[in-house]
């Protein structure tokens, strides 16, 4: 099976660095236009080219655009600047995402917030201003990145979870609310991947084997793991799929 997006444009938020950054290169690799939008463009701490530099090396066509997903004037203007650069949208990756450590009582309300708007909020506002350019497009896709902390709970992360399962929610409103154009809206739930996000808590032996021991799997999974699976729901492939979440964690809630 081939995953062709030739001609297709797509906006990654969060995609300067790991999953996002996976997923960008996914989506390029198989033939997307990209634009990469993050809060900086610098490239992660274990690279020396940016995401859409490395789109370029692989031959395709990237563009980064700034944007703080919390900001509804942002997203749109970076949904304004996609149209106006590639003449159209037809692919929105909703990645952009926080977490916070804590039980409810040592949150505060702004960590709260914060975690809410970056995480839940900052998809409602990609798909809001999305939507009506992703109406006019032959093949529109929306893949929202929730977690495998949208199904089970891990402790002192009330905000994380709360947030994510709200993605899982929001996606099957979309997906109920836009069936008849067709925009298909899909969830991709992550477990452990390493970036340089994990890659210091992976770094301590005892750690690592913690988390490799809630997988079935003998190994933890890579940003480009998560990226295939988002390419393939943006594609053709999966025209008969919406308003689903796809847990892509080694077998860790299959247990």
């Amino acid at each position: 099976m081939h995953v062709d997006l030739s001609n297709r444009t797509a906006i990654v938020t969060g995609a300067s660095s790991g999953i996002g950054r996976g997923i960008a290169l996914a989506l390029a690799d198989a033939g997307a236009r990209v634009v990469v939008a993050d809060l900086e463009e610098t490239p992660p701490s274990d690279a020396d080219r940016t995401t859409a530099e490395r789109v370029d090396d692989l031959g395709g066509t990237a563009a980064f655009v700034e944007c703080d997903v919390t900001d509804d004037d942002a997203v749109a203007a970076l949904v304004d600047a996609t149209v106006e650069r590639f003449g159209g949208l037809d692919i929105l990756v909703n990645n952009a995402g926080i977490s916070h450590a804590g039980t409810v009582e040592e949150t505060t309300p702004e960590e709260w917030h914060r975690v809410l708007d970056v995480n839940l909020t900052g998809v409602y506002h990609g798909a809001r201003h999305a939507m009506p350019y992703l109406k006019e497009s032959d093949a529109p896709r929306i893949v929202n990145v929730a977690s495998q902390l949208a199904f089970v709970a891990q402790p002192e992360k009330p905000a994380y979870l709360a947030s994510k399962g709200g993605v899982v929610s929001l996606t099957r409103s979309l997906a109920v609310d836009y069936a008849d154009v067709p925009v298909l809206v899909n969830a991709v739930c992550p477990g452990v991947v390493e970036t340089e996000l994990t890659r210091d808590s992976l770094a301590d032996p005892e750690r690592r084997a913690e988390f490799e021991r809630q997988t079935l799997l003998p190994y933890l999974g890579q940003p480009e793991d998560v990226g295939a699976m988002a390419a393939f729901l943006a594609s053709d492939h999966a025209r008969f799929v919406t308003g689903q979440s796809f847990v892509v964690d080694g077998g860790y809630t299959a247990q």
